[in-house]
């Protein structure tokens, strides 16, 4: 791909990345927007100001590099869901667990299926403590982790 091709096609994935609204993404977008020599003060809040700070910033090879991989960070880290939060999917972690631990008797096969849920979940939450949802988490975030951590409580005590 030329020089051209690579600068446009950052430049229009990293806008549709930031038009997701992802606070703490676009948060980290803003810093690597601030380095490009020229961009100046860029208004992360506004299309325009955004349109002219990446159209200087692409063109700088440093920084195209740096758009690049945090495009292709949100977009791996989001799994291509376009909400606000994606929550690391703990909401249906939470809900499998508290659905299965309410149910009637919980059999030991039920209990190993709760161990392994616990057991991933704990592994995804690991694995991104980079992340910005867990970096600098926002009340959504601090409430699904408390939920989780219910959940997870629940299920060791079971052991």
């Amino acid at each position: 791909m030329g020089e051209l091709a690579a600068a446009s096609k950052v430049h229009v994935m990293v806008s549709y990345w930031w038009s997701r609204g992802d606070s703490l993404a676009n948060h980290q977008l803003g810093q690597i927007l601030s380095r490009a020599a020229g961009v100046g003060e860029v208004d992360l809040t506004d299309s325009q100001s955004l349109d002219r700070a990446l159209r200087i910033a692409v063109t700088d090879p440093a920084v195209l590099g740096e758009l690049e991989a945090w495009w292709q960070m949100v977009e791996t880290r989001r799994a291509g869901n376009g909400t606000r939060n994606p929550g690391l999917g703990l909401d249906q972690s939470i809900r499998y667990l508290t659905d299965r631990l309410d149910a009637a008797a919980i059999t030991p096969e039920v209990l190993g299926e709760c161990r392994r849920q616990v057991a991933a979940v704990d592994l995804t939450i690991m694995s991104a403590k980079d992340l910005p949802e867990l970096a600098h988490p926002d009340a959504e975030m601090l409430d699904l982790l408390g939920r989780y951590l219910e959940a997870r409580s629940r299920v060791l005590a079971l052991a």
